[in-house]
């Protein structure tokens, strides 16, 4: 049926009215913990931590026992992903996340739930009735599930969900919880004080903003369109992957872990902030200002830089690393075709706040030598 509306009436557009998607912040050292066990035990060895350095992953190595590695990397599955699917998990946890709550709310999880959140992780578009057919114990449903999986990854799946129901929450609980305090508490970085820090400061700004304004605020220029479905955006702040950012999807949750500043990692009061130590290291480089002249300019690609410059691309590439870490920097990240290679704009705001938060600093620091 057609419906007349005279010019008087007002029409409220829902199709055309912006996404609310919640953000929601996580300041527990338990992400850090799996962060961990991902980047230092994943076989493809692509996720070493550039802040803390391969010296970092080595310690981890060290302090773990032969057997808690042979149940890290057999719980693990392939290139470590369980663990990541277990963080997605306990963003859904009742709080507070706390580790010893959340490893003993893992262990007393019903199997059958573990089993769908993994699954439902595992194969990403899986159907709900699918999942809960492999979930139950159907090895042809389960097949079915991981069809797209192949080789040696299809293998450890099927190894890692052939795990009797009495056995599987326990040993994943026990594993973190045995990492935890075997390992990682040995470890001389204040995690704890370091991730609570940053999550209360990005909390305290990011109710204001939207939830890609948020994405790009956190990760230090990271433009990337939320993909349809995606009810809420969780935040957590992260010394092991700095400075890098890992975005994963759990259902219609889409976590973003970002690098923290490196003011929460270091409290010395009189420390200059990391972003502006790093705007003017970014700006001292003649190369990098000359990428600076040409992201006025307009968006480009790293391909274009490469050949504007002259420089290898590993060069090129470090170089936009040092203006991402001073937020100079804005990449658009393709979404639909895998192929197509992302972008790259200047973030001129940040060059306009430079002088004034300069300034700022020297003369809040001379103010506490007067009174002094």
């Amino acid at each position: 049926m057609v419906e007349l509306v005279t010019p008087n009436e007002k029409i409220r557009d829902l199709t055309a009215a912006p996404r609310h998607i919640p953000i929601q912040m996580e300041g527990s050292v338990v992400f850090e913990v799996i962060l961990s066990i991902w980047t230092t035990f994943d076989p493809s060895g692509m996720n070493t931590s550039q802040f803390l350095g391969a010296d970092f992953h080595a310690r981890l190595k060290d302090l773990t026992p032969d057997d808690l590695k042979e149940e890290i990397a057999v719980l693990g599955g392939p290139h470590c992903a369980v663990w990541l699917g277990i963080a997605g998990l306990f963003v859904t946890a009742p709080h507070p996340h706390e580790p010893r709550r959340l490893f003993e709310w893992l262990e007393e999880m019903a199997p059958m739930r573990l089993r769908r959140w993994l699954l439902g992780y595992a194969s990403h578009n899986g159907s709900a009735s699918l999942i809960e057919q492999a979930a139950s114990g159907d090895v042809e449903a389960l097949g079915e599930l991981l069809c797209e999986k192949e080789g040696e990854y299809l293998d450890q799946l099927l190894t890692f969900f052939a795990i009797p129901d009495d056995e599987l929450p326990r040993r994943l609980a026990g594993t973190l919880r045995r990492f935890y305090q075997e390992v990682f508490t040995q470890l001389d970085i204040d995690f704890v004080g370091a991730v609570e820090r940053a999550a209360a400061a990005r909390k305290s700004v990011a109710g204001r903003e939207d939830a890609k304004t948020a994405i790009e605020e956190a990760t230090q220029g990271l433009d990337y369109d939320i993909p349809v479905g995606v009810g809420r955006v969780v935040l957590i702040p992260s010394v092991v992957v700095k400075p890098l950012s890992v975005i994963d999807q759990h259902r219609d949750a889409l976590i973003v872990y970002y690098g923290m500043a490196d003011e929460f990692i270091d409290t010395d009061p009189e420390a200059p902030p990391s972003w502006l130590v790093n705007t003017y290291k970014a700006l001292s480089d003649e190369k990098r200002l000359r990428i600076l002249r040409r992201l006025s300019e307009g968006d480009t690609t790293l391909d274009e830089l490469t050949g504007m410059l002259g420089l290898s691309k590993s060069t090129v590439h470090h170089h936009m690393s040092i203006l991402r870490s001073a937020g100079l920097v804005r990449i658009k990240v393709p979404t639909e075709k895998k192929d197509k290679q992302r972008t790259y704009s200047l973030r001129d705001q940040i060059l306009g706040d430079t002088s004034g938060f300069l300034n700022s600093y020297l003369t809040t620091h001379q103010l506490e030598v007067d009174h002094a």
